[in-house]
């Protein structure tokens, strides 16, 4: 058989013999993914948007996320231990742009407002 996205030979399974349109490739499996999960979008297009609108099913999504955040304190204890050193650095240069965004932005309205 010939694989849909790179265009090389390949033996499909013996499962899906019939089916098999995609080498066993990284590649060519992500691209069958995405295109797969492009295909369920289109056919199912307001999936999640009801969902996240409906107030109940927001309310216990909610209660379900707390709930696992009660239950495994250490998990996410051990996350913010594991990543503050990556945190910092992210945050340090992140109020460097900023700083410096608003500082442009002050001279450009200084400039403005002087005649």
């Amino acid at each position: 058989m010939i694989c849909i996205y790179c265009q090389k030979e390949f033996d499909p399974s013996k499962y899906r013999r019939t089916k098999q349109r995609a080498c066993g490739d990284p590649d060519c499996q992500k691209k069958r993914q995405r295109d797969n999960l492009t295909a369920w979008q289109g056919r199912n297009p307001l999936y999640y948007r009801i969902k996240r609108m409906d107030p109940v099913w927001r309310s216990k999504a909610r209660q379900r996320a707390k709930r696992w955040r009660t239950a495994h304190r250490d998990r996410i204890q051990a996350y913010r231990v594991a990543t503050m050193d990556q945190y910092r650095v992210y945050m340090r240069e992140y109020m460097r742009r900023y700083r410096a965004a608003l500082r442009e932005r002050q001279k450009v309205a200084e400039t403005k407002g002087t005649p």
